[in-house]
């Protein structure tokens, strides 16, 4: 029961609007793929 509970109050508190869900999920696939650009460029950092 408390279980449930805190899912519950989790998911109103973690809940976003499609679009911002979107632009952050943009932002994070634009840092890793960046990342991993800059990785082959410069590989003997790694």
């Amino acid at each position: 029961m408390i279980a449930m509970m805190f899912v519950a109050a989790t998911k109103s508190f973690f809940e976003m609007s499609t679009g911002a869900g979107y632009i952050i999920g943009a932002f994070i696939a634009m840092f890793i793929i960046g990342y991993l650009f800059y990785s082959l460029v410069k590989p003997e950092k790694f």
